[in-house]
């Protein structure tokens, strides 16, 4: 983005208090160029509603005995389905075969996927859709490495979250910054660095980002728009550990997407092999 665009954003939105998006759209209306259309639908609704039935296992994992712990989120609990549709849409998921235990394992394998990261030096994390992902606050190696986070979702997920932990008396980690966002633009790649950069992330300083149980929600050009915004924004040597099922990619294969896009595939976990790692037996 050019700089003499950033300033009237940053400008515009200390003045209005606008969210990065909202403020970037009317100075490139000012500009004659018109905005991007925004239309708020129900499908973003949907979409955060599946974070109950996240938070309702992880909190169910604090629960079993210490030495059976896959992780511990003590934190969880504190986000139990608001509405009957949440709880009916919960209820079908925990109704699928090994939803629960895919959902444990794959806390875990992103856990240690963000441990290894700090381990090697990196101290931004970027929460990709968070949705009730509470890792900037229960990981350990976070605070005491002094990582920044990012947590990125829709302003309404976004408000939803901060509201229930300020009623639970939990006050927000100086160490987490919220990035309201809305994924349902042309600009995307564009638009999530400018406002990662706006909420203080450092561009080109390696990040680990997590993007955790989006990719079966978003549209290819969604998919690709994230994977570039994530490469121009963490620079060489940032991280990605993400979610996917078979054909996520249409017809390209996961490795052949991510190297068309610049990326390096360091390792491809399946369901089997995250579970013989983490439940032998």
């Amino acid at each position: 983005m050019p700089s003499s665009l950033k300033a009237r954003v940053r400008a515009r939105m200390e003045k209005t208090k606008e969210p990065y998006q909202q403020a970037l759209r009317h100075v490139r209306a000012e500009e004659g160029r018109m905005p991007v259309a925004s239309p708020r639908v129900e499908r973003a609704r949907r979409v955060a509603d599946t974070a109950f039935a996240i938070a309702v296992i992880r909190a169910r994992e604090a629960e079993l005995p210490e030495r059976e712990r896959l992780f511990y989120d003590p934190f969880a609990s504190l986000f139990p389905p608001d509405s009957t549709e949440a709880s009916e849409g919960a209820a079908r998921f925990f109704a699928l075969p090994f939803f629960r235990d895919g959902i444990r394992l794959r806390t875990r394998a992103i856990d240690d996927a963000v441990r290894e990261a700090i381990d090697a030096g990196i101290r931004q994390l970027v929460l990709l859709g968070a949705g009730f992902d509470m890792r900037g606050h229960r990981l350990p190696e976070v605070a005491a490495h002094g990582v920044r986070v990012y947590e990125v979702d829709t302003p309404e997920q976004l408000e939803r979250k901060q509201i229930t932990l300020k009623r639970s008396g939990l006050s927000n980690a100086a160490n987490v910054a919220y990035v309201g966002f809305d994924f349902d633009t042309r600009d995307l790649a564009e638009e999530l660095a400018g406002a990662l950069e706006m909420a203080g992330l450092r561009i080109g300083e390696r990040c680990i980002f997590v993007w955790e149980g989006v990719i079966g929600y978003v549209d290819d050009a969604t998919i690709d728009g994230s994977l570039r915004a994530m490469a121009q924004v963490g620079g060489p040597g940032a991280r990605v550990a993400f979610t996917h099922a078979e054909g996520s990619f249409g017809s390209e294969t996961g490795s052949a997407r991510l190297a068309r896009l610049g990326y390096h595939l360091d390792h491809d976990d399946t369901g089997e092999s995250l579970w013989r790692r983490y439940l032998p037996g």
